[in-house]
């Protein structure tokens, strides 16, 4: 796909593993490299809404293809909205967020172009240098579906 296929739709999505253990709430998340937010932890997977594509089956695909993880449509959750401008750029983002609790396979490494590393983390305890948007969503589970962010001028 081209970029100029992506900036039809300038949409996003980011779905994230979450597990109980031992009385926690877990999330898997991996960590960017490859150019854009290299060394920031990021969602369990993400990507561009191709073409054709919803944002629940957009990131079923991603999950699939980044992590090795298969989700049915009936597992992904919606989590929230976020309407992010992008700095120096003429448009902006709708980043849609999932979480998913159900899947098959163990995840791991699916694009090492693009990550190097995944790992469990307490939702109440997220990584300094996690994507601020990201983290906005997992903080905002169940209590708030959207949020804007626009840059520091």
């Amino acid at each position: 796909m081209s970029n100029k296929e992506y900036s039809k739709y300038h949409s996003s999505v980011q779905i994230f593993l979450v597990k109980k253990e031992k009385g926690k709430t877990l999330v898997l998340l991996q960590k960017r490299k490859g150019g854009w937010a290299d060394n920031m932890w990021e969602a369990s997977a993400c990507g561009h809404i191709d073409h054709g594509e919803g944002p629940i089956d957009a990131s079923i695909h991603e999950a699939l293809e980044e992590i090795g993880v298969i989700i049915e449509k009936k597992d992904a959750r919606f989590i929230h909205i976020v309407f992010k401008e992008v700095g120096g750029c003429d448009h902006a983002y709708y980043n849609f967020s999932f979480i998913c609790t159900k899947w098959k396979n163990e995840p791991s490494v699916g694009e090492p172009d693009k990550c190097y590393e995944i790992k469990w983390f307490d939702i109440n305890k997220l990584p300094k240098n996690i994507i601020n948007d990201r983290k906005i969503a997992l903080k905002e589970i169940d209590k708030n579906f959207y949020s804007e962010i626009f840059p520091k001028k």
